[in-house]
């Protein structure tokens, strides 16, 4: 019994530097891991033999291999384990209630593009992911009672592919849908502006470039 209460202290004392280890990863990763091995070791105080302590210890270090194995892969990648959990982004949409509040002759003003938010799966292109959230996403039933619209989804529009070169200029490639991208230069000014205030919300993009040149013409 008296090895059995040391073994017990021994592994309350792992919790507590693991999770502070886990902590600066991620803490939801930190608090599960933690729940584990406290679920471990409780099993311990009612164990009968030597055998079957050295059993939960041993579930308790393949769990412990496991993690750390899989924080070493994260690390090799150049990933940052707090960002392979899903992400908030923002969604860049028109909104006639608050264009409406402008004097008419300023009306139809990017500035009525505004965000709306969407947590996206963690990937390895977010920017990317998130242009093709922009164009495949439908508005909520809220959200439109909120007066936001959109002209998304269109089943032939699509993002063929992004390149964010070194002066921080993200080139976004589209296809051509004829009459889609061309009707009416004002709802062309708003399909290219929601386009570019969703890309600016990353740090890491200044400019955006919309490709072919030809795309958005009224």
């Amino acid at each position: 019994m008296k090895k059995i209460f040391w073994t017990t202290v021994f592994w309350l004392a792992v919790i507590l530097i693991f999770r502070w280890y886990l902590r600066w990863f991620d803490d939801w990763l930190a608090k599960n891991v933690s729940s584990l091995i406290w679920a471990q070791t409780a099993c311990v105080w009612t164990s009968s033999t030597s055998q079957e302590l050295l059993d939960q210890i041993k579930a308790m270090q393949i769990q412990l291999d496991n993690i750390s194995q899989s924080l070493t892969t994260n690390w090799s990648e150049g990933n940052n384990p707090q960002v392979l959990w899903p992400q908030t982004v923002k969604l860049f949409y028109f909104n006639q209630l608050e264009d409406n509040k402008l004097p008419i002759a300023q009306q139809l003003n990017s500035a009525s593009v505004l965000p709306i938010q969407r947590v996206i799966s963690w990937s390895k292109n977010i920017i990317e992911d998130t242009i093709n959230s922009l164009l495949e996403w439908n508005l909520t039933s809220e959200e439109r009672t909120k007066w936001f619209t959109t002209e998304f989804p269109n089943e032939y529009f699509r993002l063929m592919s992004s390149n964010l070169k070194s002066d921080w200029t993200l080139e976004l490639t589209f296809n051509e849908v004829p009459g889609f991208t061309s009707w009416g230069s004002a709802r062309v000014f708003i399909l290219r502006a929601v386009i570019e205030k969703t890309a600016k919300q990353f740090d890491n993009v200044k400019a955006v470039k919309i490709l072919p040149d030809t795309l958005f013409q009224p």
